[in-house]
């Protein structure tokens, strides 16, 4: 039966279904056709999914999305297995399967092993979400030595011609257009370091979008961009996705939304992390805990290291020992903010503080460090910084030990599959090895850790290193032995008596199963003043940053970036953050009393303000009271004021719209909340003028580097006209 006869054939039985009033689910019976060894399929109200016995391949009508979505087009199979053969991995076909109907869907039997006939890879393919969806699951037989699957093998593809892209969830997330002329293959693990932050994918070709989800973290996404002169399917560029499921990961789901983009990804999405119970919102959170409310509109301000002792390898020879601010001068530092600067909502956090200084001896925190001040004084600059009504928040971490640490003992160390010890990085305090996630739990329960350290400085808020940034991790201690789930499990349970004892709590990074446990995700906006960590991945992948998580969950959690970054070449940074509504990580912080000291001022702005974006705006302070001020200063002081109102007005609302405004990514547009109080914002990032409309300003001219942001009690704009007045 040829394509086009499929698609008539379907268009009348779903037009018969919806006359009749049918909504249910049903599996059709075989088409003559079928019943000769042609394709075998099953239908619903929204979709239709064939299958090719014989060969394994597949496609997918989607009505509502009027397209049709297929398996791998240059190798028609179902899918691919890996199995140890011998000692050795090898990759297999699905093909030339069994084909029958199991209640509403199909049941499809493979033998991939020539060898061992009685070796089985049964696959079912069931209708779900009230036929909108399919659900893929296996099951292999004991006999089948399997590694790993992959049911979507460079599958569903999207191409330039089809104005197609995919959506990947690293950090905010990122948006791969099939226009950019690359070739590569990447690959994004679930919950890893830049991996996929939430169990979702998704992919969009001519106006018609389908979400992938999954329920396992043994669970890798592979993107796969290929250039073609001809062909099919048609288009230069070619977007292909691959799903692998490993270990206890048996299934995904695959739902076809009908027209929608990258928004309505998001907010089918949202429905499905609500079912799995991770949406946990500011409203639930603040029950008992007003305190929490504090994190609206507070910048991350870090004294990322008091003391800096650098250790050799074997963490036996000191190469580097210096104290950066002492717990008197962290003090002075955070009253500067709020008597000169005149800064109301800072979450000021504080690293080297520990014993031995940052990332040094961990978990052996107490007492404070000598060189800084030991314990009176860190009691003493913890008083001072809460009586200005901030968030006082120290840095710790129960990831990593260390050779040199007291309480050094293998027991407590993750162990690979030869039983050797788990290495973590080679940080300040030496090489690190890492801490099973269980016996992390045990020692930040200890009298001497937590909770000892809320009885000296009455902290109201703790951040633990590491927890959420370095991906899952598996332990093959026979005593502690753990799974990527066990993994989540004791990190969910070390943040929540974190949370417990402090009230308020946050980690590295961030990923979506710590919400429900988490206060604040530091990292996940950004990593040393740009998007992600992985310097060469938007110009790999000719990607651009889109907020998906901020779309998901921006009514969860507070946001922020990571590390230090040049502030006279950051506008880029900061225009981002307005577009998402999150205030800025500041985290390279000059060492001591660095106001009271002759800084460099920034070079004059290049060009003239419609010409060219200053990279350095942030900085400036022409004719303003901030004229005088260090530079840093006059950076924390110009995006504060911008970005901290935005966000307090906006932290309980959702993200509901966002949208690029020109065809290069370079002018966005975001809407937080709706109705009357809904805040708007409009950044131009581009090289030219972009016109546009404000309620209060009537037609303005944004210049590069302009932006609008608008809400019922809030205005901030920088123009090039505004109101029929050029500037």
């Amino acid at each position: 039966m040829t394509l086009s006869r499929i698609l008539s054939k379907f268009a009348l039985i779903s037009t018969a279904m919806a006359c009749a009033g049918l909504t249910t689910v049903a599996s059709m019976a075989p088409s003559p056709d079928e019943a000769a060894g042609g394709p075998r399929g099953l239908e619903t109200s929204y979709l239709s999914f064939r299958v090719h016995p014989e060969a394994g391949g597949y496609e997918i009508v989607d009505k509502a999305g009027g397209v049709v979505w297929r398996s791998n087009p240059r190798f028609p199979r179902f899918g691919e297995v890996t199995v140890t053969v011998d000692g050795r991995s090898q990759r297999l076909d699905l093909i030339r399967g069994q084909v029958e109907s199991a209640g509403n869907g199909l049941k499809l039997t493979f033998h991939p092993l020539p060898s061992l006939p009685q070796a089985l890879v049964v696959v079912s393919v069931q209708p779900v979400a009230e036929g909108k969806g399919l659900q893929f699951a296996y099951t292999a037989g004991p006999e089948v030595p399997l590694e790993s699957i992959r049911l979507l093998d460079d599958a569903l593809g999207t191409t330039d011609a089809e104005h197609g892209y995919v959506v990947a969830p690293a950090r905010m997330g990122l948006l791969v257009p099939a226009r950019r002329g690359v070739n590569f293959t990447h690959t994004f693990d679930t919950y890893d370091y830049e991996g996929c932050h939430m169990a979702m994918w998704g992919v969009v070709k001519n106006g018609a979008a389908a979400l992938i989800t999954w329920d396992d973290p043994y669970v890798a996404l592979e993107l796969k961009s290929e250039l073609q002169a001809t062909g099919d399917p048609a288009g230069i560029q070619v977007l292909a996705t691959s799903l692998e499921l490993r270990k206890s990961a048996k299934s995904f789901r695959l739902r076809f939304l009908g027209r929608g983009d990258y928004v309505t990804l998001a907010k089918a999405y949202r429905q499905v992390a609500a079912e799995r119970g991770w949406l946990a919102t500011w409203g639930e959170k603040l029950q008992g805990h007003p305190e929490r409310a504090k994190l609206f509109g507070a910048i991350n301000y870090k004294l990322w290291a008091l003391l800096d002792r650098e250790m050799d390898l074997t963490s036996t020879k000191e190469e580097v020992a210096k104290v950066n601010w002492t717990f008197a001068e962290a003090a002075q530092v955070a009253e500067h903010l709020k008597s000169d600067l005149k800064l109301e909502k800072v979450l000021f956090i504080m690293g080297g503080w520990t014993h031995r200084g940052y990332d040094n001896q961990h978990p052996d925190i107490l007492p404070a460090n000598p060189e800084c001040g030991g314990n009176p004084g860190l009691a003493e600059c913890a008083r001072r910084v809460m009586q200005l009504g901030y968030v006082f928040c120290l840095h710790d971490n129960y990831q990593d030990i260390y050779r040199d640490s007291p309480s050094w003992n293998e027991d407590l160390i993750m162990k690979q599959p030869d039983g050797s010890l788990a290495k973590g990085g080679h940080w300040w305090g030496g090489q690190a090895y890492l801490t099973c996630s269980l016996k992390a739990l045990e020692l930040a329960k200890r009298p001497q850790n937590l909770a000892a350290v809320k009885e000296i400085t009455n902290a109201n808020a703790y951040f633990i290193d590491t927890t959420y940034a370095a991906g899952l991790q598996e332990c093959s201690d026979p005593a502690h032995p753990l799974t990527r789930a066990d993994d989540m499990k004791w990190k969910q349970a070390i943040s929540d008596y974190a949370r417990q004892v402090f009230g308020i709590f946050g980690s590295e990074d961030g990923r979506e199963w710590a919400i429900p446990h988490s206060d604040f995700f530091e990292g996940l906006t950004g990593v040393e003043g740009t998007w992600f960590h992985n310097k060469e991945l938007l110009k790999e992948t000719g990607g651009v940053s889109i907020p998906m998580f901020e779309l998901v969950y921006r009514d969860c959690v507070a946001l922020y970036g990571k590390y230090g970054f040049d502030i006279s070449r950051s506008a880029d940074y900061v225009f981002y953050h307005l577009s998402i509504g999150r205030t800025l990580n500041y985290h390279e912080i000059p060492p001591h009393l660095y106001w009271k000291e002759v800084a460099p001022s920034p070079a004059p702005g290049e060009g003239t303000m419609v010409a060219r974006k200053d990279p350095a705006l942030f900085t400036r302070a022409d004719h303003g009271w901030a004229e005088g001020l260090h530079p840093m200063d006059r950076f924390v002081k110009n995006t504060y004021e911008i970005l901290s109102p935005l966000n307090e007005l906006t932290a309980e609302a959702p993200m509901s719209e966002h949208q690029f405004l020109t065809p290069d990514y370079q002018v966005q547009r975001s809407v937080f909340g709706g109705g009357d109080s809904q805040a708007v914002v409009v950044v131009n990032t581009g090289s030219a003028n972009y016109s546009t409309h404000s309620s209060l300003g009537g037609n303005i001219v944004l210049p590069p580097g302009g932006f609008l942001i608008e809400a019922p009690t809030f205005l901030a704009f920088h123009a090039a006209s505004w109101n029929g007045l050029a500037y």
